[in-house]
């Protein structure tokens, strides 16, 4: 093989290589994207479901990339803290090492040809069955196979790079034998997986050098450790024009990774003598390549585990390392878009995880806004210059959440979406709509207030008890949507209708007491008009809650 051809086979089996895991990965992600939404979504302060959390998302997914995207999208929003996601970026690493198993059982145990051609074939006939599930997991199978495929291709080229002798000596000296070469190893193995952003390609790449004797295994171990380094980049990237407690989460990732490595160096002979007791004999000259392969799989996992058993215990260490790498700005920082990312829409399912957290954001925002109505209902004679512009800075705010989460939306139905998904995508765009109908209201009332405290015309104190009543009531079912959004309960559906049920019969009730209070003449007629629009539009709101929870209420938002 001359050497235009062993550079195409390397190349080309690696491109396909990458292809594959990401088809593979997308199918997964396809087929439990939601529930690892939902995974993520429960996180607790809980250090060990962290690391429980950040494995199990990142096994199903088979990319420890997603998971942290979707972390730093969590603690930007607010709906994790910096310290709960030090425990998930641990348990990511522990899981992206299953790749590499997969690789070292599989393709250096089993004739490849054996069993990729098939996964591509059934995996690409699976998208003409009409079935939502099979097309999905088709997906997996044709990324299976395909990844597997490259590697082969991978395997055969650089078996006859042993043919070029200038190459071979450029590998030999490419070693780990010395701290300094070691420390090279590990950088060239970040830089490696920068580029390529895949740590399982590295690691597959590590496997076969190593598996074909172009390099030895304390090299192929250092390697593994850069790219623990490297597909920290993933996160930092997602993390630019975010938070800065988000960009914290990214440094957190890198800081880990770089403080495990840099043990991991110093360590490198006895760590690696503890692994062959997993694997004995892959040291020995000779050792099979089957071995070989394995080991390096044993290493990467070995060492992952370990890193996290050690810093586990320092997850508020990290968190403060961070805060000190990534300085919070001098004015209040409160991005208005805090999920929605346009790297996300290679992904249907992680393009909708982010739609329905940046609705949630909304849903957040009305909840300040009422928070502040009832706030003027409390204390009619005080100013509310100030609580007045706020509210109209939310309901602006409000706006933009409606027009950028709706154009979002809609570009995700030109991904490749299932029934299920189309139907959510309909909903979220009826719901957004209703949140922001409901800022609108929060707006009104408030200029209702002012005009009120304008033109001196106080509510007495049973109307004003009266109408507050209302408003807390109202606001108990913000919180039944902001509790139910991420993760509706099977009854929802059925505590709204008693939230309505009872804003109804507060809202007959209160019109009663109003209309005896215009007939006593205890009521203005000024004061009369301004309490009995500030009370349809409490009562709009309680409407448009009710129309959110029939949308939570539905299949589609089940996990």
């Amino acid at each position: 093989m001359n050497p235009y051809e062993m550079t195409i086979g390397v190349l080309g089996g690696l491109a396909l290589f990458l292809f594959g895991m990401r088809v593979m990965s997308e199918g997964l992600q396809k087929v439990a994207g939601d529930r690892m939404r939902q995974i993520l979504g429960v996180m607790t302060s809980n250090r060990f479901a962290g690391v429980g959390t950040g494995v199990t998302v990142t096994c199903a997914i088979q990319s420890s990339s997603a998971t942290t995207v979707m972390l730093v999208g969590f603690v930007s929003a607010g709906l994790l803290t910096l310290e709960q996601s030090v425990g998930v970026v641990m348990g990511a690493n522990i899981g992206t090492t299953i790749t590499g198993w997969l690789v070292a059982l599989v393709g250096f145990k089993i004739k490849i040809s054996v069993m990729a051609l098939p996964c591509v074939a059934v995996g690409f006939f699976a998208r003409f069955t009409g079935n939502r599930k099979l097309i999905d997991w088709g997906e997996v199978l044709l990324g299976f196979g395909v990844l597997f495929l490259g590697l082969e291709f991978m395997k055969d080229a650089v078996t006859s790079l042993k043919e070029a002798p200038a190459i071979m000596e450029w590998m030999a000296s490419a070693s780990a034998s010395s701290l300094i070469s070691r420390f090279g190893a590990v950088i060239l193995g970040a830089v490696v997986t920068m580029v390529v952003q895949s740590s399982s390609a590295t690691m597959a790449i590590a496997m076969t050098l190593a598996a074909e004797g172009l390099i030895d295994i304390h090299t192929a171990c250092a390697l593994v450790l850069g790219d623990n380094i490297g597909t920290t980049i993933t996160a930092n990237l997602a993390a630019i024009g975010t938070s800065a407690t988000a960009k914290r989460t990214a440094r957190v990732h890198l800081l880990f990774n770089v403080l495990g490595a840099t043990w991991g160096v110093f360590l490198f002979v006895p760590f690696m003598s503890l692994v062959e007791f997993f694997v004995p004999g892959a040291l020995e000259p000779g050792a099979s390549k089957l071995a070989l392969a394995t080991y390096v799989a044993a290493y990467h996992t070995s060492f992952n585990v370990t890193n996290t058993l050690l810093f586990l215990p320092f997850t508020k260490q990290l968190a403060w390392l961070s805060k000190r790498l990534v300085r919070a700005s001098q004015g209040p920082e409160e991005p208005i878009l805090r999920f929605l990312d346009v790297k996300l829409m290679d992904s249907a399912p992680m393009a909708l995880h982010a739609a329905r957290n940046e609705l949630l954001h909304m849903v957040q925002t009305v909840e300040t806004m009422l928070a502040h109505v009832i706030n003027l209902l409390q204390h009619p004679g005080e100013k509310l210059g100030q609580i007045a512009e706020e509210v109209h800075r939310l309901e602006t705010k409000t706006d933009m959440l409606e027009r950028e989460i709706t154009k979002y939306v809609v570009q995700i139905v030109r991904l490749d979406t299932s029934t299920a998904q189309s139907t959510e995508i309909a909903g979220i765009l009826n719901a957004v709509n209703d949140v922001e109908r409901i800022g609108d209201h929060c707006e009104s009332i408030t200029k209702l207030a002012r005009k009120r405290y304008d033109k001196k015309v106080p509510f007495g104190d049973k109307a004003r008890l009266e109408i507050l009543e209302l408003a807390q009531r109202v606001q108990d079912f913000l919180a039944l949507l902001h509790k139910n959004l991420l993760n509706p309960s099977g009854t929802v559906l059925d505590e709204a209708r008693v939230i309505e049920n009872s804003i109804n019969a507060m809202r007959k009730r209160v019109r009663k007491g109003h209309i005896r209070r215009l007939n006593s003449g205890s009521c203005g007629v000024d004061q009369g008009l301004i309490y009995i629009d500030m009370l349809t539009s409490l009562e709009k709101i309680g409407d448009h809650s009710f129309n959110v929870a029939e949308v939570l209420a539905g299949e589609v938002w089940k996990p």
